[in-house]
């Protein structure tokens, strides 16, 4: 059996779920239920369990900001929300028209909707480190 380590927001989330459903289980119980659990176990101890407890209305937060971070395991930072929503759908738009859009069509994409949205100069994303991100996030 693997040990899952570095859980997921989802898993994270079926956590706070079994918690609110078992509202007397002490911290201990919970973490010593999600290794023992026959649908997979969920490895972590107390002091994580109460440090994503402290957390969790951003975590939930999360979810609600970009669905498709339940997968992730740690929060993608955005700084240009305009810019990647409007790459979001003019990807979508290209998927729509069977077109295929490579990395160097996404930085010139990127490049315009930044002109546009007037972002500053030294705010701009000029190279492809951003790009595999972006893929990922929205895959």
């Amino acid at each position: 059996m693997q040990k899952r380590l570095n859980l997921t927001l989802h898993d994270w989330l079926t956590v706070f779920a079994f918690i609110d459903s078992h509202p007397d289980m002490s911290q201990e119980n919970v973490v010593t239920y999600f290794k023992t659990r026959a649908e997979g176990a969920l490895y972590f101890d107390q002091s994580t369990l109460s440090r994503k407890l402290k957390n969790r209305f951003e975590l939930e937060l999360r979810v609600n900001d970009n669905p498709n971070a339940l997968s992730s395991k740690r929060p993608r930072i955005v700084t240009r929300p305009d810019v990647e929503k409007a790459l979001f759908l003019w990807v979508k738009h290209m998927e729509e028209k069977r077109e295929t859009v490579n990395g160097p069509m996404l930085v010139a994409k990127r490049a315009d909707f930044e002109k546009a949205f007037n972002v500053p100069v030294d705010e701009r994303l000029p190279s492809e480190g951003w790009i595999a991100s972006f893929c990922k996030a929205f895959s």
